[in-house]
């Protein structure tokens, strides 16, 4: 097969994948170094990586955009990966991806709320069942009664992540996908600066897995994984791509098992095929509708 071919599989899967990955090396990183620094190593790290693409492709962004563009960075890297890294101290990298699965849930909350968009009704059961997903994982992870923090942590996150999904929809019909991500990246590194005091040295203090954790996360899931998503949005419809995101928690936990030996509890794995069940039914209901109105 000619590799012309091969370029659009090989780019969601190695951007699928990636992302899967990357839940695992904040879990090892952050044994190791507090959650800012790695936050800020990370993307300290991918705002490298992505410079020569940027100057290759010299977008012009308007003054006028730039400060909507920071708090999509203020919400999508600097809060969803301080408050990322400072869940995965109390709970599995599987856990983890699989509350980050329910992303899509908050973002049909937020459109819903702040857009004024309009979802099915049977779309809502989706939604509800979802989130009573996590919070089956939180008491999963939790180990007893009570909430586990680090879960609510996680699901802070994704409430961040899907405010900067929303922001970015709102600016994604002016830019480029890449070229966007790329400022927000930035915007959001900024952010993070100052949480850099004594990065140095906790990073030369940390064993080379940990360093080399952070390496990873900032070239791969950190740039190369946007490189590669925002070729395959320009490329594939919106739904079809995000269907591959369902197999990240799936990944992740086999990873985890693999290079931390972590398993996440009964009822977490319980809560997050319930949670992920919700999001392919609301997703599944919502394009429904769209097929019906088109046809129209």
């Amino acid at each position: 097969m000619p590799f012309s071919q091969l370029k659009l599989p090989l780019a969601v899967a190695i951007g699928t994948f990636s992302w899967a990955c990357a839940f695992i090396s904040i879990r090892a990183a952050v044994a190791h170094l507090s959650p800012a620094h790695v936050a800020l190593a990370r993307y300290l790290v991918a705002s490298l990586v992505l410079l020569p693409l940027w100057l290759w492709r010299r977008p012009q962004i308007a003054a006028r955009d730039w400060p909507l563009i920071f708090v999509m960075g203020l919400c999508g890297f600097t809060i969803y990966n301080l408050a990322l890294g400072a869940g995965e101290t109390d709970i599995t990298g599987g856990a983890a991806a699989l509350i980050a699965s329910t992303i899509p849930i908050f973002t049909t909350i937020g459109a819903v709320l702040f857009l004024g968009e309009r979802v099915p009704r049977a779309a809502w059961a989706g939604i509800w069942v979802s989130l009573g997903g996590v919070f089956l994982i939180a008491l999963g992870e939790k180990g007893g009664l009570g909430f586990s923090s680090g879960a609510i942590l996680v699901t802070l996150a994704a409430l961040f992540s899907a405010a900067y999904g929303l922001l970015q929809k709102r600016m994604v019909t002016r830019y480029h996908a890449l070229d966007l991500t790329t400022a927000a990246i930035w915007c959001g590194t900024l952010a993070l600066l100052p949480f850099g005091n004594g990065l140095l040295t906790e990073m030369r203090a940390a064993p080379l897995s940990a360093q080399l954790n952070v390496l990873f996360l900032g070239v791969f899931p950190g740039a190369i994984g946007y490189v590669l998503w925002s070729y395959a949005l320009s490329k594939l419809p919106v739904a079809r791509l995000m269907s591959f995101l369902y197999l990240v928690p799936a990944i992740s936990i086999t990873l985890g098992w693999i290079f931390l030996r972590e398993w996440p509890a009964t009822i977490s794995l319980l809560g997050g095929t319930i949670a992920l069940g919700g999001v392919v039914w609301t997703n599944w209901r919502k394009n429904e509708r769209l097929e019906r109105e088109i046809l129209r």
